[in-house]
């Protein structure tokens, strides 16, 4: 009797009871990974870079380096300001907004408000009237020509005036009015778009510079010189002549 000799199942044919519905099927899943040490160590760089830079962003924007004058309280119009009434706030404005406000209190101190402000509201130039507000304050207005009134010169600040007469070694010039409230600064551009003379409007309480202005104004060649902040000064101011103080 021959030996038989058991043949291997071919490749792919099912193992005995393979489709057997009642047997369940093992599924293998491949687990995922976790993260090698490169990329742990790659998350942690991105995000101390995260913190340095919000540390330096954080340094570089310590606050504004520049003060305006604000209203202290509620102030209603008519009132004429006083220091009390207001006071000094860091911020940051837009420099279309910068020449319409004040970075001194003294600067706008007797100016009479025409529109109310409420607490911490800036004082623009288009709140206020720059005058002294009594009866005593004389006001003059006079064309100052091209170069004799400083560009960056506004309403509310203060300004002593000169007087320059005669020409040639024969001229002198003389301190007519200190420390006068600029109520005006109108400065017309020319057809080139460069400004022109200014006419300037100040306010004066003593009728002696009032009287002396005035005479300065119609022989003599007027300066007007910022003096917003500086300290008054005692005595007759001097006289300049060619040549010698």
């Amino acid at each position: 009797m021959a030996q038989q000799v058991g043949m291997a199942p071919r490749r792919g044919t099912p193992e005995p009871g393979a489709g057997d519905p009642a047997r369940p099927v093992r599924t293998v899943r491949r687990h995922r990974g976790l993260p090698g040490s490169r990329a742990v160590v790659g998350g942690l760089l991105v995000a101390a870079s995260a913190v340095g830079l919000f540390a330096a962003a954080s340094r570089s924007g310590d606050g504004p380096g520049r003060s305006y004058v604000v209203a202290r309280q509620d102030l209603a119009a008519g009132t004429r300001l006083q220091p009390s009434d207001l006071a000094l706030a860091p911020m940051a404005l837009a420099p279309g907004l910068q020449p319409r406000v004040y970075e001194s209190v003294q600067a706008v101190a007797g100016a009479t408000l025409i529109a109310p402000l409420a607490a911490g509201e800036l004082v623009q130039t288009s709140a206020v009237v720059a005058r002294k507000g009594d009866s005593a304050s004389r006001e003059l207005s006079f064309t100052l020509e091209r170069g004799r009134v400083g560009l960056g010169i506004k309403q509310g600040e203060r300004a002593d005036l000169l007087a320059t007469y005669g020409t040639g070694t024969d001229a002198f010039t003389v301190v007519v009015v200190r420390q006068a409230l600029l109520v005006a600064v109108d400065r017309p551009r020319t057809t080139s778009g460069d400004a022109g003379a200014a006419t300037v409007t100040v306010a004066v309480d003593d009728p002696a510079d009032a009287l002396a202005l005035a005479h300065a104004i119609q022989l003599a060649k007027i300066t007007l010189v910022r003096a917003t902040g500086a300290p008054p000064l005692a005595g007759v101011p001097p006289t300049y002549r060619v040549g010698r103080a």
